[in-house]
């Protein structure tokens, strides 16, 4: 039995090795390496892709389907023009999926101790984000305005939820990322805070990855 296990460790360990060599490609060529179109596209997408594969492969299907979401809306966003709106809508997608994770988790394991004072903060976070970025926000104002809801939402569900501490740690990198981008598109932040952008997401997705497929524990009373 145990030596059965081995070649699926194995597998399971090279899917996150190539993951990673995907994403650090993706990150190399936003710090110049000259990928051309569509070959960057398909390296950004196929991180989470693999991602994916490796959750289906440990059974968790509800965060494959979060992460082929997150695909989908990293090759909107990737196209040339950007398909902002479908990008918006894909990523919003995967974040419902993993409020459900979060949520099916606290409805079987309760509440994660002391979990409220970061639901407040982070609650105070989204609120705050919302009134710095409205006014800047353009046509964008209503899918992107549902989005910063939307994403702060699965933020305040990963802290409160009983999960394993690296998918609460995924969900704040992810939304770290999100806050970044969204300061690059309506506030002129500098254009090598994209670098900072694709380290949170990836990151972060690696992380919600890692943590929601893992063995879980009994709940302690």
């Amino acid at each position: 039995m145990i030596a059965s296990a081995l070649p699926e460790a194995r597998a399971d360990k090279a899917l996150l090795a190539a993951a990673v060599i995907f994403a650090l490609a993706y990150l190399a060529a936003g710090a110049g390496l000259d990928i051309p179109y569509p070959a960057g596209a398909a390296i950004k997408t196929l991180g989470p892709v693999l991602l994916a594969v490796y959750a289906a492969r440990r059974g968790a299907f509800a965060l494959m389907a979060a992460l082929l979401a997150s695909a989908a809306g990293d090759a909107a966003l990737a196209l040339q023009p950007a398909q902002m709106t479908s990008g918006i809508a894909a990523f919003a997608l995967a974040h419902l999926v993993y409020i459900g994770i979060f949520a099916v988790r606290i409805r079987q394991d309760g509440l994660r101790p002391h979990g409220w004072a970061g639901a407040v903060a982070l609650t105070a976070f989204g609120a705050l984000m919302l009134l710095w970025l409205r006014p800047d926000m353009g046509e964008l104002r209503d899918p992107a305005t549902a989005y910063t809801v939307i994403i702060t939402v699965m933020a305040v569900a990963a802290v409160l939820a009983r999960a394993h501490l690296l998918a609460a740690a995924g969900a704040l990198s992810f939304l770290a990322s999100d806050a970044i981008l969204a300061a690059m598109l309506f506030k002129d932040a500098p254009g090598f805070a994209g670098l900072a952008v694709w380290v949170f997401y990836f990151g972060g997705q690696l992380l919600l990855a890692l943590g929601l497929s893992a063995p879980r524990t009994p709940a302690r009373s």
